[in-house]
Order: C-alpha cells, then sequence, then structure tokens
C-alpha cells in the first residue's frame, strides 16, 4: 500500500493518507507521541471549494471530540471545525492567516490546522476510522452520488449528503 488510497470519479480525484485516523465528519488527525496533528479530509476541501478563511480557537483551549473549535469559510459555504480527538490545542497553523489556501493545495501536509496534546490517546484512536475504512466510505458516497445524480460534483454534494 502506497502513502495514499486515491480514486478518481468524473474528474474528481480524491486522496486518503494512509496512516492517518478519519472522523466522519471529514477531518483527519495524525498521532505522534500524544499529540495529533488535525486538518480537513482532501474529500471535503474539494466538495467544499476553495478556503477563503479560517476562524480558530487560540493554544490553550481545551477541546472535546467532536466539539466546534472554529469555522472554515470557502467560497460555497461556512462550517464548523469539528475536533477529532479530546486535550488541549498546543499549535495553530502559522501559515493560516497568511495562507488559508494550503488545506486545499496540500490538505495532509502543509494544510493543516491544529495540533493538540490528547487527553484520551486510546479513546480518540478508538472512536476514528483507519483510512481504508474512511476511504470506503468516502468512496461509496461519490459512487451514489454521481451514479443516482449525474451531477457536477460541487453542485450535489452539499444536497446529496447533508453538508452544506
Amino acid at each position: 500500500m502506497g502513502d495514499f488510497l486515491e480514486t478518481t470519479f468524473e474528474k474528481f480525484i480524491f486522496k486518503v493518507k494512509v496512516g492517518y485516523l478519519y472522523s466522519k465528519e471529514e477531518f483527519w488527525a495524525n498521532i505522534q507521541d500524544g499529540v495529533a496533528t488535525v486538518g480537513l479530509t482532501d474529500f471535503m476541501q474539494k466538495a467544499k471549494g476553495d478556503v477563503a478563511f479560517l476562524e480558530t480557537v487560540e493554544p490553550g483551549v481545551e477541546v472535546k471530540r467532536g466539539g466546534e473549535i472554529g469555522k472554515i469559510e470557502t467560497i460555497k459555504a461556512t462550517f464548523g471545525i469539528l475536533s477529532p480527538v479530546s486535550g488541549t490545542v498546543v499549535e495553530v497553523n502559522p501559515e493560516m492567516d497568511a495562507s488559508p489556501y494550503l488545506i486545499n493545495h496540500d490538505p495532509y501536509g502543509a494544510g493543516w490546522i491544529y495540533r493538540i496534546e490528547l487527553t484520551d490517546p486510546e479513546g480518540d484512536k478508538s472512536s476514528l476510522l483507519q483510512a481504508p475504512d474512511y476511504f470506503e466510505l468516502a468512496y461509496g458516497l461519490c459512487s451514489a452520488i454521481f451514479s443516482a445524480h449525474k451531477f457536477v460534483w460541487g453542485n450535489c454534494i452539499g444536497r446529496c449528503t447533508g453538508i452544506e
């Protein structure tokens, strides 16, 4: 298995980084030494369009798994950043103020949003999906969207998934 699981639907290509963990709310966590680097999935950044602005919490803020810890504004929508893990924010990506588009250009690398020191690493790991499981979930969603609706990707993702 390579670094990414990848598939294409018409002109839409999405990737899932192997070794990362994923929430059903479309955020990833790369857990190393009790700290999770957190970002938005490639699938969701493509569905929502170009990121224009981020509103983030400050380092030192306690966060809970599933809790809102900021907002992302794109050309299509504004939506909450939902933490895939519980802990304390120890760093916000300093590039996000000047370059929020990094989420679109490199969602699993330079486009990370937070680093969070975990308070429940085992609980977090058990609540998140492994890359192959998340890939199957996202693949199934893409397949359903393209086969049932034959719409342009950006026009149907909100209606088909309830993601507005």
